[in-house]
């Protein structure tokens, strides 16, 4: 990358960090098919604490894996790899033998049925394949 233009990328980062209202720290990088063509980082990894954000610096991104997982999936899709009609049970055998929850037995047992169809990969984009998260849920 020219200097220039890092030079440029990383003020953005700084002004971001460093603005009234702005966020304690920023990473930033760009990459083609062959590297990492850019990479950045401005502010601290925590605010009120003296330690500079860099670009080995981890971080908890929780639901945001949803948003990564989604570009990567609708790219193999693009490039022809995988398709959203797809049974994910290609890709990952083991979603085959997931059953579908009815209710529970008076003893607390999981009442289970196999499901009428396979679950599909755009389902799971979709967020439509019938998973949940258990705590939404205040008899489990």
């Amino acid at each position: 990358m020219k200097e220039a233009v890092k030079e440029a990328a990383d003020r953005v980062l700084r002004d971001v960090a460093e603005r009234e209202n702005g966020v304690p720290g920023v990473v930033a990088m760009a990459t083609d098919r062959q590297e990492n063509f850019y990479e950045g980082a401005a502010g601290k990894r925590e605010l009120g604490k003296d330690q500079a954000m860099t670009t080995d610096t981890v971080f908890a991104i929780f639901s945001c894996t949803k948003a990564v997982t989604g570009v990567a999936v609708m790219q193999l899709v693009e490039e022809g790899v995988l398709g959203l009609d797809d049974p994910a049970k290609e890709y990952t055998p083991e979603i085959a033998e997931i059953g579908v929850l009815e209710g529970f037995e008076d003893s607390g047992e999981p009442r289970v049925r196999p499901p009428a169809s396979d679950i599909t990969v755009g389902q799971l984009m979709l967020h439509t394949a019938g998973f949940g998260y258990d705590f939404f849920n205040r008899t489990w």
